[in-house]
């Protein structure tokens, strides 16, 4: 099982690198593409959030926007799934204009295998991973991805501790014969994502987060998770069948740091 586990995770990683190459070997954010984003992050009917939003709201409202218009164009060809590489493809340069209107000063690229090169005055200062989730990287398989993301930073001379890694959802990549080892007790994949029991679970991502000392110097400051079960497939999934539906993002306990502090220390770098 391990081995098969492990060939999906391979061919995964390559359709996202596939999908990546094919959307742009640069991935320039275009003016048209700014304004559009721009416009769905300004309001959403099918959101509650604070005035002006919160980063995390933003990130997790523009998601969800994608995984949107890709269930709208499944359902217009009629086909019978989503394209993880449709979505792929659209994720990075939404994720390049999110974060350059927080960082300004900096100019963002990507690396490879959706890994943003965040530069100040030409220099490479830090590099950044956002995860929609862990479903190609449970548990230890996440290694993999982590010690090809150091490579990166090596070889553009980014100090390990400017890594920062972020997940949006803890949907999807839970492996629960992990979950149970690192906590030392049994609880299943979908109790622990239960609103009840979100200190269990920050429990655990802390003990699965502190599990990495041996790649990061402080992985306690350098990945985080954002929420529990709540997810931009799922959400857009309920806007698309009930177009009146409302998730209320101004309420939603975030689970990590404020993505603002987090921010706040990639400026000063």
């Amino acid at each position: 099982m391990d081995k098969i586990e492990y060939q999906l995770d391979r061919i995964a990683t390559a359709l996202e690198s596939i999908a990546i190459g094919l959307n742009s070997s640069n991935y320039v954010v275009n003016c048209d593409v700014e304004k559009s984003q721009e416009k769905s992050e300004t309001s959403d009917k099918n959101f509650i959030t604070h005035s002006p939003m919160t980063p995390e709201e933003e990130l997790f409202i523009r998601t969800t926007n994608i995984y949107l218009d890709e269930t709208q164009r499944k359902y217009d060809e009629g086909l019978q799934r989503k394209s993880a590489v449709k979505v792929s493809q659209n994720l990075i340069p939404m994720q390049i204009s999110f974060l350059k209107k927080y960082l300004p000063d900096f100019t963002i690229a990507e690396d490879s295998s959706a890994v943003l090169v965040l530069s100040k005055n030409e220099t490479p200062k830090a590099l950044i991973r956002i995860y929609t989730d862990l479903g190609f990287h449970r548990a230890d398989h996440w290694r993999r991805d982590m010690l090809q993301i150091t490579k990166i930073a090596s070889s553009l001379s980014i100090p390990k501790e400017n890594i920062i890694l972020l997940v949006i959802s803890n949907l999807n990549g839970l492996d629960s014969s992990h979950v149970n080892s690192t906590l030392g007790f049994k609880i299943s994949n979908k109790d622990i994502l239960d609103k009840s029991n979100q200190s269990i679970l920050k429990d655990y991502c802390k003990r699965y987060i502190n599990s990495f000392t041996d790649i990061f110097p402080t992985p306690e400051n350098q990945i985080y998770f954002l929420t529990s079960a709540l997810h931009p497939n799922v959400v857009a999934e309920e806007i698309f069948i009930n177009k009146g539906s409302v998730t209320d993002l101004k309420n939603y306990p975030w689970m990590s740091t404020p993505l603002s502090e987090i921010i706040n220390r990639v400026k000063s770098l």
